[in-house]
């Protein structure tokens, strides 16, 4: 009802100083013109003042919010960077710790491939020895059971102990 009340008093000015003649003896009506502004100023300011600042601190705060939580995400984004690179960093090193764990392992699979191998190889040499020698006595024996059943069946009974050496010699060589 104020409002009404005082709206009335703004705009009763207005319909007094509005006439439709011109001004009488020579003079303007900037005056009234002048106070009818001001009463139309003074008529919007009172109405349009309170909505136009809300909107506008509203607005202010909305943009200020949003550029917080802008700012908010940036900050996390930043962190998430950094700590994407930190984990990137730490990887990397692990890998390396891997690679160089696995050069010295392979290196030590070889040594002990190529020990295992010697040894192999020493074994398997001293097999081949032993058989050598074996079938070395198997000929020896063989060689002297010959001999010896010549011997018996012939007339190499009568011989002397060094022909008998000599004949034995001849079938070992």
């Amino acid at each position: 009802m104020r409002k009404l009340v005082l709206m009335a008093a703004f705009f009763l000015p207005a319909v007094v100083f509005a006439s439709g003649h011109e001004a009488t003896g020579g003079g303007t009506d900037f005056v009234p013109r002048l106070v009818n502004f001001i009463i139309f100023a003074a008529i919007i300011y009172y109405f349009v003042a309170e909505p136009i600042k809300n909107f506008f601190t509203g607005r202010s705060g909305e943009i200020a919010s949003k550029l917080e939580e802008v700012q908010n995400r940036l900050k996390a984004t930043k962190k998430a960077k950094e700590d994407a690179r930190a984990a990137y960093e730490a990887a990397q090193q692990t890998a390396d710790e891997i690679i160089e764990s696995a050069k010295k392992e392979s290196q030590l699979l070889a040594k002990k491939l190529d020990e295992q191998l010697h040894l192999e190889l020493d074994n398997l040499e001293k097999l081949q020895q032993e058989k050598m020698e074996v079938e070395k006595r198997q000929m020896v024996r063989k060689t002297v059971a010959e001999v010896l059943s010549e011997l018996f069946k012939g007339d190499a009974i009568g011989m002397d102990e060094k022909k008998f050496v000599n004949l034995i010699m001849k079938k070992v060589a």
